[in-house]
């Protein structure tokens, strides 16, 4: 795997949004990973690609007017766009 995928993949399973053991978070998310580097080129983008991972496939609830919902997403969201943008130049 490259290095861009593995670095979306640690920030994934530190995020952990379904809270498993941190030895199966490792693996839990990476089949996110190509779609979320697809959309990694737009910050709205993104944010909309990780809400739907976590309402439509996760299952978790997710309220765009809860303060700390959209902050945690969007810290996720600002550092798959670092990595993305890293790789870029």
């Amino acid at each position: 795997m490259n290095l861009e995928f593995e670095k979306i993949n640690q920030v994934l399973s530190e995020w952990n949004p379904i809270g498993v053991d941190k030895t199966i978070a490792i693996d839990e998310y990476r089949g996110y990973i190509p779609i979320i580097i697809k959309s990694a080129n737009d910050e709205k983008t993104l944010m909309k690609c990780l809400t739907s991972i976590l309402v439509n496939d996760i299952g978790l609830d997710y309220d765009s007017s809860n303060e700390s919902h959209v902050k945690d997403l969007r810290q996720v969201c600002e550092e798959i766009m670092q990595i993305c943008r890293l790789n870029f130049k």
